[in-house]
């Protein structure tokens, strides 16, 4: 052995044991997102050659900083590269789930205040005393590093490896390069969105050369929706009188999946859809809750929420506001938890002055979301059996909770769908067919028995026959059908289809059944429906005019941030676009066009037209609308 010649030592326990768990989970990431097969290859040699360079790097520093710095410095590093990995762990399973990088969603965690920060904790379904037992666990994780450095460096000390140092400098050089030229002579191929998915699989979040995304520039800024002022004018000049006053049931289901809703899965909730008012796609208006909650109470693009905060809407909906001038009241029975980025004022109104009868059945553990649900059906009903006077000019709104993750019913009762999964199996590194059909089996369980809550409900429901009822959901669920897991995460049908369910007393035929139904269009249709009125400052439709928008507009989940992703959807294809400027949303600029798909999910890669003229054909009075220079 040359004495001259500098050998680095490795602890190959524990760098060794980085190296190959980073390697599982990027392997698992870009396996788990099948659609995109022709492009799998790619990222994986590149996730490979980042996690080498990666490794290495931590390697060689270690030695530097060991060799010539103090101790004390030494150890700080270690427990930094112990908390580096514990990173990028947390990053695959942001990805997995929310479709965000450990940084994007700090970002969004940093722009919360402290109490919407615990009601995102409080929707993650995981009890408080966990989040707690986890944030002590952070304070402890340098010194975990430092100590699991100190146990597997005494047992590599029996049996050594020492590389020499001109193979990482070679290996520094070496691997970028070849990257590089990889890149080059293959990122031409990649289509742009199994390019957007992908790269989120890998260690560092980017390679050398992009694909080239479509850019267009839209008729104008996006328009500014009416001012509180001008809603309330409008309303003001509003002095009809309702001949009749028929109870409104509105039911709103957490992560609602429309093709969940089957005979053997929700029987009372099948039966009941046979005669309402049914359209052949039927959207949410965001894959998140917050964004979705406003569109279906204001009646507006749910891209919008955001704008309608920051500027401190105080009246509330303006359709409840509506209902309430022609003598209606308001009763609101729920287990989801309000107050979740200021939404119940944002319906409600500052105060919740709107709301004549509230009663919140929330649930934290050990108190279950299907008892929640459960005690606001209890309450309604006993209301009504006990004050016949509610049975008319009453607008009942349920919010249950039951099919949030990680889906609750009753465990003390034989599941309807078994096996069902275990929480853990929620987030294993890679999920086996045979675990998805697990967790939707658990996912089944609760709408079953959410059913059986809308069942018993509608079953003894007086004077059902002239009443109004609806039932819907905020946002869809994806089992991995496009690579992640609940919702928030991307613009696909499995998070964006929902059931809406309409049934206007005897009145059950909509003017067009072909055409596509978002949540905005309920109040307009009941205004519609009770007073034969529409109303200029709502954005939805009702659904028994002859003329209807033939286009629906669904945002991305952006946290406490203004959605800056949302697609076009007209039943037969779909458009998602982001703002390239992502803050001045108001602003003229151009958009991304991120992706471009038929209502299958397929990708429209063989369209005869150019993209620009298959957009202007299939979306120009979309744009048209969303977009003016005015």
């Amino acid at each position: 052995m040359d004495p001259k010649v500098t050998r680095i030592p490795i602890n190959y326990l524990y760098f060794g044991t980085f190296l190959v768990l980073l390697g599982l989970m990027s392997t698992s990431s870009v396996l788990v997102k099948e659609y995109f097969v022709g492009s799998r290859f790619f990222f994986l040699l590149y996730a490979f050659g980042q996690i080498i360079l990666e490794i290495g790097g931590l390697i060689f520093l270690a030695f530097m900083v060991g060799r010539h710095a103090k101790p004390v410095y030494f150890w700080i590093f270690i427990s930094c590269t112990f908390i580096l990995v514990l990173l990028h762990v947390l990053d695959f399973l942001l990805d997995r789930i929310l479709d965000l990088s450990a940084w994007d969603t700090a970002s969004v965690l940093l722009d919360e205040n402290f109490h919407d920060f615990l009601y995102l904790l409080d929707a993650s379904g995981i009890p408080l005393w966990v989040w707690i037992l986890l944030f002590s666990l952070t304070l402890a994780l340098p010194f975990i590093g430092m100590g699991l450095y100190k146990i597997t460096d005494l047992l590599v000390k029996k049996k050594p490896l020492e590389v020499r140092i001109e193979f990482f400098l070679q290996a520094f050089v070496c691997i970028p390069v070849a990257l590089f030229l990889w890149d080059a002579s293959a990122s031409r191929l990649i289509h742009p969105d199994a390019y957007n998915a992908l790269v989120k699989s890998l260690p560092w979040k980017f390679t050398f050369i992009q694909p080239k995304n479509v850019l267009m520039t839209p008729p104008g800024p996006m328009f500014t929706p009416t001012s509180e002022e001008l809603v309330k004018q409008h309303i003001d000049q509003t002095h009809d009188r309702l001949a009749k006053k028929p109870n409104i049931y509105l039911f709103i289901i957490e992560s609602f999946r429309d093709d969940f809703i089957t005979p053997e899965i929700a029987p009372h909730l099948s039966q009941f859809r046979h005669k309402a008012i049914v359209y052949d796609t039927s959207v949410s208006n965001a894959n998140g809750t917050h964004p979705s909650w406003f569109s279906i109470f204001h009646s507006q693009f749910g891209i919008f929420w955001h704008h309608y905060r920051k500027n401190q809407w105080s009246m509330g909906s303006p359709a409840l506001q509506l209902l309430k001038k022609w003598g209606y009241q308001i009763r609101v029975y729920t287990s989801a938890q309000l107050g979740y980025y200021g939404m119940d004022e944002l319906i409600f109104g500052k105060d919740l002055h709107l709301i004549d009868a509230f009663a919140p059945f929330y649930h934290t553990p050990p108190h279950l979301a299907w008892q929640s649900d459960l005690e606001t059906v209890e309450a309604a009903k006993k209301d009504l059996e006990q004050h016949p006077e509610l049975r008319e000019g009453q607008l009942f709104i349920f919010f249950w909770d039951s099919t949030h993750f990680d889906y609750s019913w009753p465990r003390h009762e034989p599941a309807t769908f078994t096996p069902f999964a275990s929480n853990i199996a929620y987030f294993r590194t890679y999920q086996t067919q045979k675990n998805i059909e697990h967790i939707k089996n658990s996912y089944r369980n609760s709408i079953h028995y959410v059913d059986s809550l809308f069942g018993s409900f509608w079953n003894d429901l007086p004077r059902k026959q002239e009443a109004i009822v609806a039932v819907m959901g905020d946002h869809g669920e994806e089992f991995f059908e496009r690579g992640h897991l609940f919702h928030n995460s991307h613009l696909i049908d499995e998070q964006m289809r929902v059931p809406l369910y309409f049934r206007f007393g005897s009145q059950s035929k909509p003017a067009h059944p072909k055409a596509i139904v978002s949540q905005m269009d309920f109040f307009p249709s009941v205004l519609d429906h009770l007073s034969g009125q529409t109303f200029s400052f709502l954005q939805g439709e009702s659904v028994f005019r002859k003329s209807k928008w033939p286009y629906a507009m669904i945002c991305r989940f952006n946290g406490g941030h203004a959605p800056y992703e949302f697609s076009f959807h007209n039943g037969r294809n779909k458009l998602i676009a982001q703002f390239q400027d992502k803050k001045h949303l108001f602003a003229p600029q151009s958009l991304k066009i991120k992706s471009l798909w038929n209502c299958q999910n397929q990708d429209i890669s063989e369209c005869k037209l150019t993209v620009e003229s298959w957009i202007e054909e299939e979306f120009e009075e979309a744009f048209q609308r969303i977009f003016s220079e005015n």
